[in-house]
C-alpha cells in the first residue's frame, strides 16, 4: 500500500498556539500579523523586560484583537525564583573534570575555583553527595561538604561557564518559595493590566498555589491560574496540583534537565492524559522550534516533537525565544500552524479524533457533566454533525465538551469578553461573543452562527449544549440536535 502524505487539512485548527512577545515581536504590525498567522494567546514573560514594555505589549495586543474581532487572550508568566550562578567579570571560567570549584552564596565576583549563587538558600539546601547541575544540565558538580556560605564540590562535567547560567537541583528539596517578591509586584501588575492567564512558575505542590490565589479577587474576574510544572516534586502531587490551578504548562525546559530525558516524553503524555480527565487545558512548552531562533527551517526531530504533542491531546502548544527574540518569528509561527494542522488532518482522517479520547475509570458513575460531554463526542461523530454550539457563561462548561475531544468544532458562545478570551485556550473550541438578547434564543443563535461561520451548509446537522451549572440543583445538561 502507497504512502500518503497528502493529508486534506481541516478548516480550523484544533490546537491552540501561544506566541511569546519580546524585542523581535513588540510592533503593533507584527502583532497583527501573528494573528494572522493563527497566534490565539499572546505569553508576556516577566523574566524579562520591564512594566513599561509590557503595558506597551499588552495594549497593542487589545487594540489588534479589537480592530480584528478576534478574542485574543493574554497570559503573564511569573518568573519564580531564579536559581542562577553569579557575575563572572572576568569572563567565563572553565571547568575541568575532577578540579575542586567552592560554591559560594556570598555576593562576590566569581572566577576561577569559585562560582557565586544569586540563590542565597543554597547552602541551606544542599548536602554532602548531592548533585548541583549548571547551564541546563551540560555541567555537573558533586557537593562535597558545605562550611556555612561555601559549598565545596568536585567536577564531575566540565565546560565553559559564563554568567548567570541556570542552577539545577535534581533531588534536592529546595525551601525557596514559589512566589517571590517580585512576582507579587509583577502578579499585581498584570491584574491591573487586565491579564486573562497568569502562570506560576516552580510549582512544587498545590499548596504552592495559595500564595497567589490570595491576591486574586474574590469573584470570578480575575485571570485563571496556570501552574508550570518544571519540577520533578511537582510529577508526585500532580494530581492535587491540576485540581487547584486553572490550567497546567508542561515546561519542560527544567523537567529536562532534572528527569532522565528519555522520560520526559512519558511525563507530558501522563500530564496530559491526568488534566483532560479533570477538564483542565494543557499548554505544552519549551524549545518546541528552538532552532528556528536562528534558522529559517527547523530540525526534522522539532516537527516530529509538534507532531507527537498534537497527537498526544494537548490543548495549546507554545512558543518562546523562537518568536520573542527569534530571527524568523512570523515564520516559526506559520511553520508551527502547519505541523499542527497536518497532525490534526491526519488524525481526523483515520479515526475523527477518536484516539484523543478518553474514558476515566472510576469507580460508581461519572460526573454528569463528564457522560454529557462523551455523549456529545459520540454523537459528533456517529451523526457527522457539522458543529458544535455550546452555550456557556463562565467556560466551564465548554471545558467539559473540549475534554472529550469531538469531531466537530466547539463554538463557544457567551455575552462575557473575558469568558470568550479564556476559552480560546481550549482545544476545539472558536469563541463568539453575543449580547445578552441573542441568548434568549438559542436555537435560531446556533443556526446563525454555524452558518456564518462557514461551518454548515443545507441539511447539515449541529449540536447545541446549554444548562450546566456548577450548583448541582441547576445542573441540567441537554444536547439537542439541530438540522439546519
Amino acid at each position: 500500500m502507497a504512502i500518503d502524505t497528502a493529508v486534506k487539512l481541516l478548516k480550523k485548527r484544533r490546537t491552540k498556539l501561544i506566541a511569546t512577545l519580546g524585542p523581535a515581536t513588540s510592533e503593533a504590525a507584527t502583532i497583527e500579523r501573528l494573528i494572522q498567522y493563527g497566534v490565539n494567546i499572546f505569553r508576556l514573560n516577566m523574566s524579562h523586560g520591564n512594566h513599561d514594555e509590557h503595558r506597551t505589549r499588552y495594549h497593542r495586543i487589545r487594540e489588534a484583537a479589537r480592530q480584528m474581532g478576534e478574542p485574543i487572550a493574554v497570559l503573564a508568566d511569573l518568573s519564580g525564583p531564579k536559581i542562577r550562578v553569579g557575575q563572572f567579570p572576568g569572563g567565563p571560567i572553565i571547568l575541568q573534570e575532577g578540579d575542586r570549584v567552592t560554591v559560594t552564596t556570598r555576593n562576590v565576583p566569581g572566577k576561577p575555583g569559585l562560582i557565586p549563587s544569586q540563590y542565597e538558600g543554597l547552602a541551606n539546601d544542599v548536602q554532602a553527595g548531592d548533585r548541583i547541575l549548571l547551564y541546563d544540565g551540560t555541567m555537573e558538580l558533586r557537593a562535597q561538604n558545605v562550611q556555612g556560605t561555601e559549598i565545596i564540590c568536585t567536577v564531575v562535567q566540565g565546560g565553559k561557564l559564563s554568567q548567570r547560567k541556570g542552577i539545577n537541583l535534581p533531588g534536592i528539596e529546595v525551601s525557596t518559595p514559589s512566589l517571590t517578591d517580585k512576582d507579587r509586584n509583577d502578579a499585581q501588575f498584570a491584574m491591573q493590566l487586565g491579564i486573562d492567564f497568569i502562570a506560576l512558575s516552580f510549582v512544587r505542590r498545590a499548596a504552592d498555589l495559595e500564595d497567589l490565589k490570595a491576591l486574586m479577587p474574590t469573584t470570578d474576574e480575575g485571570p485563571a491560574i496556570v501552574a508550570k510544572i518544571e519540577r520533578p516534586e511537582a510529577l508526585i502531587d500532580s494530581t492535587a496540583i491540576i485540581e487547584a490551578a486553572d490550567a497546567i504548562m508542561v515546561a519542560r525546559g527544567d523537567l529536562g534537565v532534572e528527569l532522565p530525558p528519555e522520560q520526559v516524553p512519558v511525563a507530558q503524555q501522563q500530564l496530559i492524559d491526568h488534566a483532560r480527565a479533570r477538564n483542565k487545558p494543557v499548554i505544552v512548552a519549551t524549545q518546541m522550534l528552538d532552532s528556528m531562533t536562528r534558522n529559517s527551517r527547523p530540525t526534522r526531530a522539532e516537527v516530529a516533537d509538534v507532531s507527537y504533542t498534537v497527537s498526544s491531546g494537548a490543548d495549546a502548544i507554545m512558543l518562546s525565544a523562537e518568536t520573542a527574540i527569534g530571527a524568523h518569528p512570523l515564520t516559526t509561527v506559520e511553520m508551527m500552524d502547519r505541523i499542527a494542522r497536518q497532525a490534526e488532518g491526519y488524525l481526523w482522517r483515520h479515526s475523527a479524533f477518536e484516539t484523543l479520547t478518553h474514558d476515566n475509570q472510576t469507580a460508581g458513575p461519572k460526573p454528569f457533566g463528564d457522560a454529557v460531554a462523551n455523549a456529545t463526542a459520540l454523537l459528533s461523530r456517529q451523526l457527522w454533525v457539522r458543529a458544535i454550539v455550546v452555550i456557556s457563561e463562565t467556560g466551564r462548561s465548554t471545558a467539559t465538551i473540549s475534554a472529550a475531544r469531538p469531531a466537530a468544532p466547539i463554538i463557544s458562545v457567551s455575552a462575557n469578553a473575558q469568558t470568550c478570551r479564556r476559552v480560546n485556550l481550549l482545544w476545539g473550541v472558536m469563541p463568539v461573543q453575543v449580547d445578552e438578547i441573542e441568548l434568549e434564543n438559542p436555537i435560531a443563535l446556533t443556526r446563525r452562527l454555524t452558518t456564518s461561520l462557514g461551518l454548515t451548509n443545507s441539511e447539515d446537522r449541529v449540536l447545541m449544549i446549554r444548562g450546566f451549572h456548577s450548583d448541582p440543583e441547576k445542573n441540567t445538561p441537554s444536547i439537542t440536535i439541530l438540522s439546519i
